[in-house]
């Protein structure tokens, strides 16, 4: 490690070296939820909650529905005991408790394979397990907090992600959030929200990516979700790097609440509460608007001449019946633009050549809705989830022609819109305490319009690239059992299919998993499985027609593409609130489209999304590829007023293409640490005012890119690329710190927080590419986003 690392981690430990002191406060707020089986999702009746730390002790119990109401609990952090005969206790600690709004928890309890007797509190809620009972390896889960409280996270569920074991920045951009799981394409990866597949929830993302600038999901409308790093459980398909299932949580049914933030990214306001006092139907729903709109409607233009702007909408309405199950409508829909129109008078145009160039690229992406749940039976309940979701991109680039009154002349202009409707069912069945089976099938019907010509200057005339539009569907169809031996033991089994109609191909992909307890604070698990993912439907259609030729999509026929992925896991609970955490892994991806021209190094294993692959021409499934490496964790979890936080991962990612020869992939940058932790402190007399401290460093391996051939490139006056030796050199190693302060007043009904992220405060400029400049002429470097800070006020009552 390079020395500038070690002074960052000495000040992340020191964090944590003295406990946080809570004082006495007269403000007091509501504790209040549900506690549940986590397997058959039945409310459990009279489970015990007892309020740690309090003297005398406060406690409850749940009703005939499993709810519970704790009142007049002291604001700050608090430790919620809870635990039922017969099944495994669970310790909630330092749950964040605040005077601007109730704290509203789902607690789910693991039935017990031992004798039902009472048992003394042992088990922590595991953040580093997944929500979902059927993930033993590569899963965990995360909170809303968290997304806040990691340091330049700034809200964002992917940005608080790249922290965790086998995510890394390879290839990525300072201002982007993409997913690079264990060297794979962040195109693998799966968005989830409310229990079905929903396009990517981004701003400023790429057609067939998974990333963006900016995320559409709020922190004040995310439940407790879920993220995945490989060998998924069954009823996750159409993935092969990782998975996001994302949960919104519900409205508060009794009380009305509200929230507003104003930032230098965005100003957001959101509002929950019920429909009507006394009966359980609530609704929440939040709207964003970026701060440059804002500006920009007043007369100003702080970003100067590219001008962004974006905004969002994501709600939820919870309704329960007292028969007919539990009904949710749900959404989530957002619009970006970037733009920039050169001014027409060309003696503004300067000396550069591409200053009368201009470009409009707009986005908008939505999903709406309905869920329902129901309970059949004691041990059964049935969830199905129907959607219809768009994601429309439009680009358009072009000059204007002096010689013709600056006539706008179009360069490139495309418009892809892909409108999904789904239907995804499941019932789960949990026979006893050893046995769960789980079923479902998701159905989804894709309508697209696709349209792209760009102009060749060679030919002196537009090439088509795309000009389709029709619909197909996609069908998947899994089972999922778990099985547990006993209290140490637990074995998971499935099969997961999918077919696109489109081409009649398929995929069959059994799994299976485990875990065993060695020991009380020791336990081992290990995973296998096949999984699949489809190309971007406008893929299959890709083309390179001139005016005159017959035109062909030569990819409609292609297989899906496949990866087999093995884990083998070690935890270690080194104690209640420390964890180290080891997995090694091996992934062999084949079927990978690659194009067929040969002597061709082109694979779609390198493409962050559709744009990386327009003008390769016709591809065939000849192409594979290999990912393996090791992913570390040790972990504090929050508690006695800090955390810590430390993950590296020593990795491999290769490619084949259709010349037989193994190469690093793109994101091959082959080892990540970040290393991160935080402190709170209690300020003030009235012990009502909290300050956080968090800080994060990064030190990865440099971004990938092919070797600059300067010779042919200072002939040619331009970049030329040494094609024989694809993505076999490296940028310098990537290397940054983040620090995040928070700064929280409770008063009587009032919550006020004062958020700063710093990004990059050191202003390392780190290396994105290389290119050729004809001025200097001389290999120069693209650098990354310097120092970057956001600041918010955040107030909710």
């Amino acid at each position: 490690m390079k020395a500038h690392c070690w002074p960052m981690i000495l000040v992340l430990l020191c964090l944590g070296i003295s406990p946080l002191h809570a004082q006495k406060t007269t403000l007091v707020q509501t504790v209040r939820g549900q506690v549940l089986d986590a397997d058959s999702k039945v409310p459990l009746i009279g489970v015990n909650l007892i309020l740690l730390g309090t003297d005398p002790l406060l406690g409850t119990t749940t009703d005939l529905d499993g709810r519970f109401k704790l009142e007049n609990i002291p604001v700050g952090r608090i430790n919620l005991e809870v635990s039922y005969l017969g099944y495994e206790p669970q310790l909630l600690s330092s749950l964040q408790l605040t005077s601007g709004k109730e704290l509203i928890l789902n607690v789910e309890l693991v039935e017990s394979t031992i004798a039902m007797e009472e048992v003394v509190v042992t088990a922590k809620h595991d953040k580093t397990q997944a929500l979902n009972e059927m993930a033993t390896v590569s899963a965990r889960s995360f909170s809303v907090e968290e997304t806040s409280r990691y340091a330049a996270s700034m809200f964002d569920p992917a940005r608080m992600a790249q922290n965790f074991a086998g995510v890394s920045t390879g290839g990525g951009f300072d201002l982007e959030n993409e997913i690079i799981v264990r060297g794979n394409s962040p195109r693998g990866v799966l968005w989830r929200l409310e229990g079905i597949e929903i396009p990517n929830p981004n701003h400023f993302s790429a057609l067939g990516g998974s990333g963006g600038a900016i995320s559409m999901l709020s922190s004040s409308t995310l439940a407790s979700s879920d993220f995945y790093t490989g060998a998924f459980p069954a009823e996750y398909g159409n993935a092969f790097s990782g998975v996001f299932d994302l949960n919104l949580r519900r409205g508060n049914n009794e009380k009305r609440e509200y929230a507003f933030m104003v930032g230098l990214l965005g100003v957001e306001a959101a509002a929950e509460g019920p429909f009507q006092v006394g009966k359980d139907a609530s609704y929440l729903v939040n709207y964003r608007y970026s701060t440059l709109s804002l500006l920009s409607d007043l007369g100003f233009k702080p970003a100067g001449d590219v001008f962004p702007t974006y905004q969002d909408l994501s709600f939820k309405v919870n309704l329960p019946t007292e028969k007919a199950g539990t009904f949710a409508l749900f959404g989530l829909g957002g619009a970006n633009r970037a733009y920039f129109d050169p001014p027409a008078d060309s003696t503004q145009w300067g000396n550069t050549d591409n200053e009368n160039w201009g470009f409009n690229e707009q986005q908008r992406v939505g999903t709406i809705g309905l869920s329902h749940r129901i309970l059949l039976n004691d041990q059964g309940y049935l969830r199905t989830v129907i959607a219809a979701s768009s994601n429309e991109y439009i680009n358009n680039y072009y000059y204007l022609d002096a010689n013709k009154d600056y006539e706008q002349v179009d360069d490139e202009s495309s418009t892809f819109t892909n409108n999904t409707f789904r239907l995804s069912t499941l019932y789960n069945q949990k026979f006893n305490a050893r046995n769960t089976l789980r079923v479902g099938l998701i159905l989804s019907q894709l309508d697209f319009d696709f349209a792209l010509k760009s102009f060749d200057e060679e030919l002196e005339q537009f090439k088509t690239y795309f000009d389709n539009r029709g619909e197909t569907q996609m069908y998947q169809v899994y089972a999922h059992w778990k099985f547990r031996a006993n209290g140490d033991w637990t074995i998971l089994a499935g099969v997961h299919y999918t077919m696109l109609a489109l081409n009649n191909n398929y995929s069959l992909e059994p799994r299976i998993s485990t875990k065993y307890r060695l020991a009380p604070k020791h336990s081992l698990s290990f995973a296998a499985g096949l999984h699949s993912k489809p190309e971007d439907i406008s893929f299959y259609f890709l083309e390179t027609t001139v005016p005159g030729q017959e035109r062909t999509s030569p990819n409609r026929d292609l297989e899906l593409m496949k990866a087999a992925h093995f884990v083998l896991g070690y935890d270690w609970m080194l104690s209640p609130s420390w964890r180290l955490k080891a997995e090694l892994y091996y992934q062999y991806l084949y079927d990978v489209p690659v194009e067929k021209n040969a002597g061709s190094i082109n694979s779609v294993i390198n493409a962050r999304s559709i744009w990386s692959v327009v003008g390769a021409g016709a591809a065939n499934n000849d192409g594979t590829g290999r990912n393996y490496g090791v992913d570390l964790t040790l972990e504090k979890f929050f508690g006695n007023g800090y955390y810590f936080l430390l993950t590296g991962s020593l990795f491999e990612s290769k490619y084949t293409p259709i010349n037989g020869i193994e190469y690093s992939t793109r994101y091959n940058s082959n080892h990540q640490l970040n290393v991160l932790g935080g402190k709170e402190f209690q300020v003030g007399k009235k012990g009502n005012k909290t300050l956080g401290i968090n800080a994060k460093a990064i030190w990865a391996g440099g971004n990938r890119y092919t070797p600059i051939d300067i010779e042919a490139s200072r002939e040619a006056g331009y970049t030329i690329r040494d094609e024989s030796q694809p993505f076999s050199n490296t940028t310098e190693d990537y290397f940054r710190v983040d620090l995040g302060f928070n700064f929280r007043i409770n008063t009587a009904k009032m919550t006020h927080t004062i958020l700063l992220d710093i990004q990059n405060v050191t202003n390392r400029l780190n290396a994105f590419n290389l290119y050729y400049s004809p001025v200097t002429e001389q290999v120069e470097t693209y650098t990354q986003v310097g120092l970057f800070p956001n600041l918010n006020y955040r107030i909710e009552f």
